[in-house]
């Protein structure tokens, strides 16, 4: 099988380089103990990717975001303190609330919703979630069709706190808060301890590696040469930061469905609470 010619046509890295001998593999051969694995055009560091949802294939490795493997945490727990708290004080009114039940769910045949957060600001219903861990997005889509079905249906606002903010440096944004970048129009809201009742929005603006411009012969005899570009990463990117903002700021918003290239990746119409920023990162024909 000519590894390199299906890897150019289906667009993923089937091969690799292993740095222990210089060696070209293909990802049926290649084991995790094999590594560590080199890009043949960047020298940049791959990982294997066993899928079940797709080919397996050769990944860039990169830097995640640092939430926590598990649900409940003290991150969680402190994020959850200090927004509740914040709100109550500004909207004593808003009858604030941690891990509330939602009256009224269980008519609908569904599990129980219980928000992070939950209450009032001025006269909008408004959930907030707080996600410190990883989830599928049947989860999500799950809990915006389980608020979507209450008569007085609740903005939404998700929140992803951080152990430490993501800093300058490109890195890979887990599926779910990708996911919520898009729901939420190009930004995703990230929190760090003691920034109480504000976020920091945040966009994934696009990433580049530099493929190194290689020259070799070809049968006649003649030079060819390939690389010598840049090329963006699919799922890699650089964190473009807005100014931090308040909740208290943020507004009502129905968000109409959108439907994506990927289709396991639409939006259905719901009602989120947002912030007012416009645009601070520049629009390209490589935008995301």
């Amino acid at each position: 099988m000519d590894w390199e010619l299906e890897e150019e046509n289906s667009g993923i890295k089937l091969t690799a380089k292993v740095e222990r001998t210089g060696e070209m593999t293909n990802i049926e051969k290649a084991k995790k103990e094999d590594g560590p694995f080199r890009c043949s055009y960047s020298n940049e560091e791959l990982i294997i990717r066993r899928c079940i949802d797709k080919r397996d294939h050769f990944a860039y490795k990169s830097k995640l975001s640092s939430v926590y493997p598990s649900k409940e945490t003290k991150l969680h727990f402190d994020c959850k303190t200090e927004i509740c708290e914040s709100l109550a004080k500004a909207f004593p009114d808003g009858n604030w609330e941690v891990e509330r039940h939602l009256k009224g769910h269980d008519n609908f045949g569904r599990s129980i919703l219980r928000p992070d957060i939950s209450g009032r600001i001025n006269i909008d219903p408004v959930v907030i979630e707080i996600q410190a861990s990883t989830l599928t997005l049947d989860i999500i889509l799950n809990r915006i069709e389980g608020y979507s079905k209450f008569n007085q249906k609740p903005y939404l606002i998700w929140i992803v706190p951080l152990k430490e903010h993501v800093g300058e440096e490109k890195f890979r944004p887990r599926l779910f808060e990708q996911y919520l970048h898009s729901m939420y129009y190009g930004r995703i809201y990230y929190w760090v301890k003691g920034m109480g009742s504000k976020v920091l929005p945040t966009h994934f603006a696009p990433a580049e590696r530099w493929i190194k411009e290689t020259m070799w012969y070809n049968e006649f005899g003649d030079e060819e040469y390939a690389g010598g570009y840049s090329k963006r990463y699919k799922n890699i990117f650089l964190p473009e930061y807005g100014s931090e903002v308040d909740l208290k700021k943020f507004k009502p918003h129905n968000r109409p469905e959108f439907t994506p290239k990927n289709e396991k990746k639409a939006i259905p119409s719901c009602r989120i609470y947002q912030d007012n920023l416009h645009k601070w990162w520049k629009t390209n024909n490589k935008e995301h």
